[in-house]
């Protein structure tokens, strides 16, 4: 299966993976022909990607981190609690407990695999979606610093609930497509305020947790927000999601920006973030990135062109299956995996 574009998909094509909306309701399932008023009706809906079998790599899964079951269910729990606290009744922190401690649990079983966040989400479920990953993101990093368990929970808790405090800003304002005001601006970092009032006056939340929500915006330069704190003023929480939370905002679409490549917003942390974030932890990061995700479009340094099938635990030196070379179609398709083919590289990213 491939993640492309849904502008790129014909009608036609085979749904490789089943599309869920935030509520963990199937719109379509997996095996469903696309046709073009099925591929109307899900732009209109705001999604923007798809999984498809398109002939090449039909028999290659996704190494995901999370099961899509359990992805679904913290999405709608993230969006219950977001409901329920905006008509002014109590935060439901079992219910966070619980979802966070599930994706805990299957981070760890999981071990080693390389970050290939594969959700598919439509820009109604964007903040709902955003929390769920930048939670698993965020994990991922503290198991590379070997956090215990309990801490890995506090850590998921706060993230998971980091952008609560949005519920107090206008949705004309979250979802506007130009250039915020500065007073617009300033309503919206008040958000970090927000969320951590909200925590912090739960007594089944540590007050560690509550501070992701008012300090991932700060950056280790001293140029974030609320407070403009520097370096390890921020708490470790903080500076984890910080980084968490630019990676996932990065590589996925808005309303007011098109999503940058993964192999671009890598790049982007390897060589232009270093005065913003923790470098111990961007390093851990950085490590932990599928650079090439599963399905991406690639030529290789001798001309030969493909798709990534496999991750080899170093982020640029994945299994390739080859089809063409200089765009003529090989007479059968080949393997190369980068790990052990040290004379080839990556040249280009064609998708």
């Amino acid at each position: 299966m491939r993640k492309i574009d849904i502008d790129s998909v014909e009608s036609g094509s085979k749904l490789a993976r089943t599309v869920y909306n935030s509520t963990g309701q199937t719109l379509l399932s997996q095996g469903t022909i696309l046709t073009t008023k099925f591929l109307e009706r899900l732009k209109g809906l705001g999604y923007t990607s798809l999984y498809v079998d398109d002939g090449f790599i039909d028999d290659v899964s996704i190494d995901d981190l999370v099961q899509q079951e359990t992805r679904n269910q913290a999405v709608s729990c993230v969006r219950e609690v977001t409901e329920t606290v905006k008509l002014g009744k109590t935060l439901q922190t079992a219910k966070v407990k619980k979802v966070i401690s599930d994706i805990v649990d299957e981070l760890i079983s999981n071990g080693n695999l390389m970050l290939n966040l594969s959700d598919i989400r439509s820009f109604d479920d964007y903040t709902f979606c955003h929390s769920v990953n930048v939670a698993v993101i965020s994990v991922t990093i503290g198991m590379s610093l070997y956090f215990p368990r309990h801490k890995l929970l506090d850590l998921g808790l706060g993230v998971l609930l980091h952008d609560i405090g949005k519920i107090q800003i206008a949705p004309e304002i979250l979802n506007k497509p130009g250039k915020l005001t500065e007073g617009e601006f300033n309503l919206v970092k008040m958000h970090t305020w927000n969320g951590f009032n909200l925590l912090r006056s739960d007594p089944e939340i540590k007050i560690t947790s509550a501070h992701v929500a008012l300090q991932h915006h700060e950056r280790i330069d001293g140029t974030g927000y609320p407070r403009q704190l520097k370096g390890t003023n921020i708490h470790e929480y903080a500076r984890i999601s910080a980084i968490a939370d630019v990676f996932d905002a990065l590589t996925h679409d808005r309303v007011y920006r098109a999503k940058m490549p993964v192999h671009e917003v890598y790049q982007y942390f390897v060589e232009q973030t270093y005065s913003q974030f923790d470098n111990h932890f961007l390093d851990n990061f950085i490590q932990k990135i599928a650079k090439y995700p599963q399905g991406t479009k690639v030529v290789l340094s001798d001309g030969r062109s493909g798709f990534v099938v496999k991750q080899n635990n170093v982020p640029e030196r994945p299994l390739v299956r080859l089809f063409w070379i200089h765009g003529k179609e090989l007479a059968k398709p080949v393997e190369v995996n980068l790990l052990y083919e040290t004379q080839l590289s990556i040249a280009e990213v064609l998708e």
